[in-house]
């Protein structure tokens, strides 16, 4: 049990709306029941359109969940992002980007046209409101070859809020997950060239360890115990989550209509299942944690 004084203050943000009914169903029943503090949407998820009209209907805050990897892209003429797609008009996924990346491949000026897009879309499926916040799905919003026209796009469309992912249980304790360790590193990269742009980001991050069921109640103690070292008056943090109902076989993705392995698992709903306990509630209680959302504590 916390035996410090100072607040915490800890935005829990469901990643992947707009994936699957399931999975969307899920976050707009933990947000109903005050157990997450508000998601980012992917606006090339299958089910994008009704998860809006779910998010209107009970005020979730919303962010953008940047997708450059997965699926079909928002942009629809190729020709305008032809190094970002295959043959099959699809993104090169997690790994492939990046190793497109590296050999030079990629255009830079495609990368900025996709990105305006997926704004873009955002703001028309929302009464032309601008995305809370901004984060990346798969975390390629901290590639050093991404990241600074992530950020001077955030910047000119008047987003403030961007997420920063270093890890601190990475930071704090041995993994043998090379991509992981590579995420926290580009992130230290990342920092100086989101403070150039001026936007806001905690200063303590969680969730890259600990998905699926590795969401325990023990390992988000020991985040919490990370947090309560540091004896500032008030401490901003965030907890990456990735809750779900098991998805059907064939409905949701990322333009595909095919979710992947992790969406069909119980892995999302064991996470669900944790973040709807009263254990878990309990647990922020004693570490004097209060659930915000980003423009609210900064």
């Amino acid at each position: 049990m916390s035996s410090s004084n100072n607040i915490k203050y800890l935005i829990i943000n469901a990643d992947d709306f707009g994936y699957c009914p399931k999975r969307d169903q899920a976050i707009v029943d933990l947000f109903k029941q005050k157990s997450i503090s508000s998601t980012s949407l992917l606006v090339n998820g299958s089910n994008v359109y009704q998860a809006c009209l779910s998010a209107k209907m009970v005020h979730l805050p919303m962010g953008i969940h940047l997708n450059l990897t997965e699926g079909r892209p928002v942009t629809n003429n190729f020709n305008r992002i032809e190094s970002l797609i295959n043959s099959h008009g699809l993104m090169h996924g997690k790994i492939g980007l990046r190793n497109e990346l590296e050999k030079g491949n990629i255009k830079q000026e495609h990368i900025e046209y996709e990105i305006e897009m997926q704004i873009n879309k955002y703001k028309e499926l929302n009464d032309n409101k601008l995305p809370r916040h901004i984060d990346g799905h798969q975390h390629i919003h901290v590639h050093p070859m991404i990241v600074e026209s992530i950020a001077r796009i955030a910047r000119q469309y008047g987003i403030n809020y961007i997420r920063a992912p270093h890890d601190q249980m990475i930071l704090s304790f041995d993994t043998d997950n090379l991509f992981y360790k590579e995420i926290v590193n580009q992130t230290k990269f990342c920092l100086k060239v989101f403070d150039k742009y001026s936007l806001i980001y905690p200063k303590y991050f969680f969730g890259m360890t600990i998905m699926g069921q590795e969401f325990t109640l023990n390992n988000i103690e020991t985040c919490l115990k990370i947090l309560e070292q540091n004896q500032t008056e008030h401490i901003f943090a965030e907890l990456m989550c990735h809750p779900g109902y098991p998805s059907d076989p064939f409905i949701g993705g990322c333009g595909t209509e095919q979710p992947d392995e992790f969406s069909q698992s119980i892995d999302r709903q064991y996470e669900f299942d944790i973040l709807s306990s009263d254990h878990l509630k309990n647990l922020l209680e004693n570490y004097n944690v209060r659930l915000s959302i980003y423009d609210e504590i900064f």
